[in-house]
């Protein structure tokens, strides 16, 4: 895949995400003012945790590629893009482990710092910007041989 089809695919996931947290938050919301929507929220998380995970790896899976091929400069975007991730991600998965009532009692928290994550990727390597073939190829012809 091209970078400017993988950038897109990806950003159009943060999207996708963006939607399971604005809907996440609504009901947990609702079932922590007491309403009975239990099993909603429960969904709405299963959805959320898929999207998250599939996000995940499919960023692995295209970024790395497409990044190590300009070695210094893809290597410095993918060692910063790693260290991050695996930090940060471990921190998201904490987050929405439990039961609907305890991913709830943090939703907030998880929102502003799941959304200021993709906000940053969106900055960083994933930006049309950085994440461009001519880019790409402009950086990797700089490499000394």
């Amino acid at each position: 895949m091209d970078a400017d089809t993988a950038r897109r695919r990806l950003v159009a996931q943060h999207q996708q995400i963006r939607a399971h947290l604005d809907r996440c938050r609504v009901l947990a919301v609702r079932m922590l003012e007491g309403e009975a929507v239990h099993i909603e929220l429960d969904e709405a998380l299963a959805q959320l945790r898929h999207a998250f995970e599939e996000h995940n790896s499919l960023e692995a899976d295209l970024v790395g590629p497409l990044l190590k091929s300009s070695r210094e400069w893809g290597g410095l975007l993918l060692n910063r893009m790693f260290e991050e991730h695996v930090a940060e991600h471990a921190a998201f998965w904490e987050m929405l482990a439990g039961s609907a009532a305890d991913v709830a009692s943090r939703m907030d928290d998880l929102v502003d710092e799941l959304d200021a994550h993709m906000a940053a990727e969106e900055r960083t390597f994933l930006s049309p910007l950085v994440l461009r073939e001519d880019v790409i190829e402009r950086r990797r012809r700089q490499q000394p041989a």
